[in-house]
């Protein structure tokens, strides 16, 4: 029942009718997209996923996308649109949704811009898939958290191969039935745990690409007629029953009621290369850096008290990037010793020892030890709170040079929320920030992309 609605959804909806805000956050998000993954394909992760895919099928195929970071470089449009999630997520720099508990830009993005090269569609073409499958995403996600998250899927992963199929089918101008096929085809695929991301490994940019490419290669299969399960999601053995909660028809039937409950429009985009859930902390500690100063040798204790799932982010002792980009206690010790936290300044602090027993770097010995001098305390009344606010609080307590002094602030709601945004020219300055020698005038397209095949858009973006 709930995929037959949604894909009437699909196979109905038209750009043309969406309103001018609508159409104006999918350009700021793919503007976002676009800037993340074209940094994020410098990489490791990246470079190994396109070895990777070279290695197992080679770069011949008359079906070719651009990989976005190499404007030489043309892959099939499913390998294209796999290393471009990657790239697009490895950052944690790709927007989200905080009730829907999922990334969607990357993986809506590379499927529609793979699918759209590939077979020379329009960019109104490539904006109406790209609305499409945020509101699948976004509607689909929140059914299922915060249950699904909860017992150890990592919804972009899972829920991201439906997105990548409704974004799919709607390129590739499937039929209804079709489009449920495609569904069905995708649900037997999805997958992706939380454990990938939480143990800090590249597995969890892995789960966006896998939906990425799953989501494709069910829409293909599907559109030459192979079958899949019209039940896959609701049905006994489904993905409801089997990832999230058992179900029945009434309660079906209450879900389709969330359809238009969450939109597009709520979307974060995100300003440190950082877990979400970690920012509020990082927002808390800038503020409070600015009573500190430089003055962070005189803390004594930091005590951070926040929600739940941030609490879980207590890794103290991070021996990668991949694992740092979830280390609470990392985020804010540099945050409060730097005054500043950013994809540079890592680079930076890695190349002088971050990661190493013994470094030669004051500064990287001053982090540590404030590391050490960090508590986590998962709060109750601030987890009642959670997933419409992200609240952290930060108590700081200083020595008895100080005279024993106390500073504290809190942050609700993080940097880039709808209700604390980021303006178009904040995104602008993190393009910049992330790739300075990247000639901005060529981004003027994205104003009237619809008026363009997305073939011309991307060979005057990925320069």
């Amino acid at each position: 029942m709930v995929l037959r609605e949604i894909s009437e959804f699909i196979y109905n909806f038209q750009y043309a009718e969406e309103d001018i805000k609508t159409s104006q956050i999918a350009k700021a998000s793919f503007l976002d997209f676009f800037s993340v993954a074209r940094r994020g394909f410098k990489e490791d992760s990246s470079k190994i996923a396109l070895k990777t895919i070279n290695e197992l099928y080679g770069f011949n195929n008359d079906l070719k996308s651009s990989v976005i970071g190499n404007h030489e470089l043309k892959l099939s449009m499913i390998d294209a649109a796999f290393v471009n999630g990657i790239s697009a997520h490895n950052l944690e720099l790709d927007d989200g949704h905080k009730i829907a508990q999922m990334h969607l830009g990357a993986i809506v993005f590379p499927t529609a811009l793979a699918i759209s090269e590939a077979y020379n569609l329009s960019g109104s073409d490539f904006l109406e898939s790209v609305i499409v499958g945020y509101q699948v995403g976004i509607f689909l996600g929140s059914i299922v958290n915060p249950q699904h998250r909860n017992n150890g899927f990592h919804t972009s992963g899972t829920i991201g191969t439906f997105v990548s199929g409704a974004v799919a089918s709607k390129l590739l101008k499937l039929d209804k039935n079709k489009i449920l096929n495609t569904f069905g085809l995708c649900g037997t695929q999805a997958s992706g745990l939380l454990e990938s991301g939480h143990s800090g490994t590249m597995g969890k940019s892995l789960n966006i690409g896998k939906a990425i490419y799953n989501g494709i290669l069910g829409a293909t299969l599907s559109k030459n007629g192979f079958s899949g399960s019209k039940s896959i999601f609701e049905g006994k053995k489904g993905f409801l029953n089997s990832f999230v909660f058992k179900t029945d028809l009434l309660n079906q039937k209450n879900l389709l009621n969330n359809f238009n409950k969450f939109s597009f429009n709520d979307i974060y985009f995100k300003k440190y290369p950082f877990c979400r859930h970690i920012h509020s902390a990082i927002d808390t500690a800038l503020k409070l850096r600015i009573n500190i100063c430089k003055e962070y040798g005189a803390i004594d204790k930091v005590l951070i008290k926040t929600y739940d799932i941030a609490s879980e982010h207590d890794n103290y002792n991070p021996k990668s990037k991949d694992e740092l980009k979830n280390s609470l206690p990392y985020a804010v010790a540099i945050t409060l010793i730097c005054g500043e936290i950013n994809l540079d300044l890592i680079d930076e602090l890695v190349y002088d020892g971050l990661f190493d027993e013994d470094s030669s770097s004051s500064k990287i010995n001053d982090i540590k030890k404030l590391v050490d001098k960090i508590t986590i305390i998962p709060d109750e009344e601030l987890n009642n709170l959670f997933p419409n606010l992200r609240p952290t609080n930060i108590i700081i307590r200083l020595n008895e040079r100080f005279r024993g002094g106390l500073f504290q602030n809190t942050t609700m709601i993080p940097k880039g929320d709808i209700e604390n945004p980021l303006s178009l020219e904040d995104l602008i300055d993190k393009f910049k920030s992330l790739n300075p020698d990247y000639n901005l005038s060529n981004l003027s397209i994205i104003d009237n992309m619809e008026f363009h095949d997305v073939k011309q858009i991307l060979e005057i973006l990925n320069v």
